[in-house]
């Protein structure tokens, strides 16, 4: 039998793992904006302005000191970041803990249109509607463990550093 052999990690990750990433949220992206703006366009506005302080943040508290700082990461962050954030200390990314409340802001993203969603379909049925509240969550379930178990995770090189999502997510494994 052989060994499984560890992933080297990359240095820059290929386009395609970025495109591939920067797909599926942007698909989700636009969902939430589509059933927002469709019940009332303030409330889209709402949605987008969310989903940029949410952006910001990721720049903020994550890219500064993430080892992919000025790099091509998996969602191609990293190289974007000198442009919004100075890079911070790198030892702040390993200080860090996570814990569910912490991916709370992200599910919204999904829970958020999901509400939105019913509400629309409460008034009026729709199967595209119903369609398009689906694919937020498939996307979750079977879009993320590819993107994150497949084509990130395992080839980061702040992850074989230390990374609290990686602490957070596989600590059931390590036991």
């Amino acid at each position: 039998m052989a060994l499984k052999k560890k992933p080297k990690g990359f240095e820059r990750y290929p386009l395609s793992t970025v495109l591939i990433a920067n797909s599926v949220f942007l698909l989700n992206y636009v969902i939430g904006i589509y059933i927002f703006t469709t019940l009332w366009v303030p409330l889209g506005i709402l949605y987008v302005a969310y989903v940029l302080y949410l952006e910001a943040s990721v720049f903020r508290e994550g890219c500064r000191y993430c080892y992919y700082y000025g790099k091509m990461c998996p969602v191609g962050k990293g190289a974007l970041a000198p442009l919004f954030v100075r890079k911070g200390d790198p030892k702040k990314f390993c200080e860090r803990t996570l814990s569910a409340k912490d991916f709370i802001p992200n599910m919204l993203v999904t829970i958020l249109p999901t509400v939105g969603g019913a509400v629309l379909l409460y008034l009026s049925f729709s199967w595209i509607i119903l369609i398009l509240m689906a694919i937020p969550w498939i996307s979750m379930f079977a879009g993320n463990p590819v993107i994150y178990g497949k084509l990130a995770c395992p080839h980061c090189r702040q992850g074989m550093k230390c990374c609290p999502a990686m602490d957070y997510f596989m600590k059931k494994e390590k036991k």
